[in-house]
């Protein structure tokens, strides 16, 4: 007889801690922490992640936790501001299979917990790959379902696997593991409609508070409903209520973290493909009379209904046209093209009127064409995999490159030494190297 879903999660949950882990899954865990530090230090400032923190301070909480730019708190408090501001830029990475932004609700339930646990850092990313993997195998083949009927995947399987993570760092057995992951289900929520506002990296805190929640109450013998992570157990048919896909059933054949992405634009995701194709481009701008942008279907109802002049930073994260009109104006769609206070380039926004976007069924998450009517004629750029995506990855210098951009303002010279730290994550010592620095931050 096939074990079930929850008992198959919960015993890959309880036992992760002593599991041996291949050298490349671990480089992958420190590639997402390299990832999800930077993208945090680099919102140090944004709107979301400032209210999240002071709103976190007034509670008055005490606790060992390291709130970013703040001061210590409980792990479930600490888990909800740093996992608000590590998805505040929009900037970090995603996991494809189940379209969710994994590393920004996992790292910050790893570290938050950890830190009051006092645990190692060979703890910490065995918990963290342990909730990623539970978050990517719930969400394989359901995130993009999910999102295309109005459901932000990252407040439902980031939720989960912030929960998984926890969990392992309590050292709960297989049925403790499961009821923990279960209470997060039945917590799971986040609306695409939020997209493009403050709520949208408030999914991404709130995803992790509630999974750190979830693992403590577990752990005191709460009982949950673990039948909800089995297909059409509870969970699937909330969120394909016709019944179209079933949570699949789980494996372990292969690791879902070497299959993650991360983005090198400060952008959704989804307009990424249509980004490197416009980067691809070199046309001048002035010279464009108009531009077809082909892309997925979901693409096109996320980022493509819109009307290339946003008027919020977080707007223009998710205005295909826009984005596309900054990169063909040679832009690096970094952090700084997205800034507060708003002041978009009016050149930029004349440019995306003549910016028409089509969805392709038989197009692609990770592809897009781009059809240019310019002076000279009609230019036609695809792109198969965009910069980011498996087929395309980041490396190390890729990320080393994007973790300066965003931490020298914050870090100076210092942020070298941060880097490397974090590389290095797992050989002893390197944490406290690396709190040393971040406790500086102000």
């Amino acid at each position: 007889m096939l074990e079930s879903n929850a008992v198959l999660l919960g015993r890959f949950v309880s036992e992760s801690a002593g599991r041996t882990l291949p050298d490349e899954v671990l480089d992958a865990a420190r590639l997402c922490l390299c990832d999800w530090m930077g993208v945090a230090i680099g919102a140090r400032d944004e709107s979301a992640g400032v209210i999240v923190r002071e709103s976190v301070a007034e509670m008055g909480a005490h606790g060992a936790s390291t709130v970013l730019f703040g001061r210590s708190t409980t792990p479930a408090l600490a888990a909800l501001a740093n996992g608000t501001l590590a998805h505040c830029l929009d900037f970090d990475d995603t996991h494809i299979g189940a379209t969710t932004h994994t590393s920004a609700p996992v790292w910050a339930a790893t570290i938050a917990l950890a830190e009051a646990l006092e645990a190692d850092e060979g703890q910490m990313l065995h918990a963290f790959v342990a909730g990623f993997e539970v978050s990517a195998r719930m969400g394989r083949g359901l995130g993009q379902f999910a999102t295309a009927r109005g459901l932000h995947s990252t407040g439902i399987f980031g939720r989960i696997g912030a929960a998984a993570a926890s969990a392992s760092l309590l050292g709960l057995d297989a049925e403790r593991a499961a009821h923990a992951l279960a209470a997060a289900a039945t917590q799971a929520s986040g609306l695409t409609a939020s997209f493009g506002t403050m709520a949208k990296p408030y999914h991404a805190g709130k995803a992790a508070m509630d999974g750190v929640l979830s693992a403590q109450l577990s752990a005191r013998g709460f009982v949950a409903a673990p039948v909800v992570l089995e297909p059409g157990g509870g969970l699937d048919s909330a969120i394909l209520q016709d019944g179209s896909r079933q949570i699949a059933p789980v494996d372990f054949e292969r690791w879902e973290i070497l299959r993650n992405s991360f983005k090198p634009y400060a952008a959704c995701h989804l307009t990424h493909p249509a980004i490197d194709a416009a980067r691809q481009a070199r046309v001048k701008p002035c010279e464009v009379r108009s531009v077809r942008a082909r892309v997925s279907e979901l693409a096109q109802k996320i980022t493509g209904g819109t009307t290339g002049r946003p008027d919020t930073p977080l707007a223009a994260k998710f205005d295909l046209k826009y984005c596309t009109a900054l990169a063909l104006n040679s832009s690096a769609l970094s952090a700084r093209d997205f800034a507060e206070p708003w002041r978009p380039d009016e050149r930029v926004g004349e440019l995306a009127q003549r910016i028409e976007t089509q969805g392709e069924k038989w197009i692609d998450y990770a592809s897009a064409i781009l059809e240019l009517e310019t002076m000279a004629g009609i230019h036609t750029v695809e792109v198969e995999v965009a910069k980011g995506h498996p087929g395309n990855p980041m490396g190390w210098d890729d990320m080393a490159d994007k973790f300066e951009g965003l931490t020298e303002s914050r870090l100076g010279k210092d942020w070298h030494d941060a880097f490397a730290g974090l590389r290095n994550f797992g050989a002893g010592g390197t944490f406290r190297a690396v709190r040393q620095t971040l406790s500086g931050l102000v």
